[in-house]
């Protein structure tokens, strides 16, 4: 992807050390196939792609009919867990205390908190009580691409401070056993649990992930394409099928503006939300993108399915050091398009 660009002096915010978090069941593409089939018939007869996805409790467990407050309470004992493991994993990494952390973003769609997670995390982990805390619950799949970005801009004005941020998010609860949509269907075959983190710096060091700029497009008109429809029963997802199409219409024109905004001349390597094979392919159309240019993104799809927010701090997490300037991507409700311009110092 190349072309003319500009060049500009802005700020540069770092990532200093990521962690991730997995929960302990796991379920195969296969198996997921052959207990869907029960609800779905027409299923027995399809060859699906490798997939592995990591859940809190059992298949045959969350695929059983249950009420709101139930879900909400098996969140409210998974959630925070995760987030703790995943945001201790990258305060050792980035090699930093909790209590020097300034700022915690917290970001989770699946599941509702009050007090937030964060409060939660704050007394597990040890950070100070005058952190800056800001909950992130309802932009989706784009979250973890949005937290990124708020991080960068407070590190821009506060650049000696240190923030903590960590999404989480367990779809697998908002499975639906009376729906029989292709959205329930859709989201049951790659969604899966998690959580990932991550500790943001304003003042760079040699070898480390930067961020050189961040941008978020809205896409007129496409308002009911993704999201959650809150019932009594629970979460209902929104996956309009017309998604990657839209995707690849649109994606090309938002990320030429910003890398010429940006004075970027050749994108080296990328990041992607894992959405799902379509969405890879959509960004590969809409981008015009060899078959290898997504292939780290492809991987951590495979390896653990679509994460709604933490996928891209999956992804980033997976990046090895490589000449150039990088793409972040991340699309969710609105319909979002985050973008993180990054590159190795």
């Amino acid at each position: 992807m190349t072309g003319q660009a500009v060049e500009k002096d802005t700020p540069i915010s770092a990532f200093l050390g990521f962690g991730t978090a997995l929960p302990e069941h796991t379920i195969d593409s296969a198996e997921t196939m052959a207990l869907l089939a029960t609800l779905w018939p027409r299923l027995r007869a399809a060859t699906p792609e490798p997939l592995t996805r990591h859940l809190v409790a059992p298949a045959d467990w969350l695929v059983q009919p249950r009420p709101l407050g139930e879900s909400m309470r098996v969140y409210a004992d998974h959630a925070p867990r995760l987030a703790r493991v995943a945001s201790c994993q990258a305060l050792e990494a980035a090699g930093v205390a909790a209590h020097e952390i300034d700022m915690v973003i917290s970001v989770s769609c699946t599941g509702y908190l009050v007090p937030s997670l964060d409060v939660q995390l704050a007394s597990e982990i040890g950070l100070r009580p005058d952190v800056i805390r800001l909950p992130i619950t309802e932009l989706g799949c784009s979250g973890g691409a949005a937290a990124v970005a708020f991080a960068h801009r407070h590190l821009a004005a506060f650049p000696d401070h240190r923030v903590l941020i960590v999404a989480v998010e367990v779809p697998s609860l908002t499975f639906q056993h009376d729906d029989r949509s292709i959205d329930n269907l859709t989201a049951s075959l790659v969604f899966g649990d998690g959580a990932a983190a991550t500790v943001m710096g304003g003042r760079p060091s040699q070898g480390r992930l930067t961020v050189r700029g961040v941008a978020s497009h809205l896409l007129p008109g496409s308002t009911g394409a993704l999201g959650f429809d809150l019932r009594d029963t629970g979460f209902h997802v929104v996956l309009d099928r017309r998604l990657p199409q839209l995707i690849e219409r649109c994606a090309s024109q938002v990320v030429e503006s910003f890398r010429i905004r940006e004075g970027i001349e050749r994108v080296s390597f990328f990041a992607a939300h894992g959405g799902g094979p379509r969405v890879f392919d959509a960004v590969d159309g809409a981008l015009g993108l060899g078959p290898e240019e997504l292939s780290l993104s492809r991987r951590v799809f495979r390896e653990v399915g679509n994460l709604s927010s933490a996928s891209i701090l999956f992804s980033l997490a997976a990046l090895q050091p490589v000449p150039g300037d990088g793409l972040a991507i991340a699309f969710g409700p609105g319909v979002t398009i985050e973008l993180t311009h990054m590159r190795w110092e």
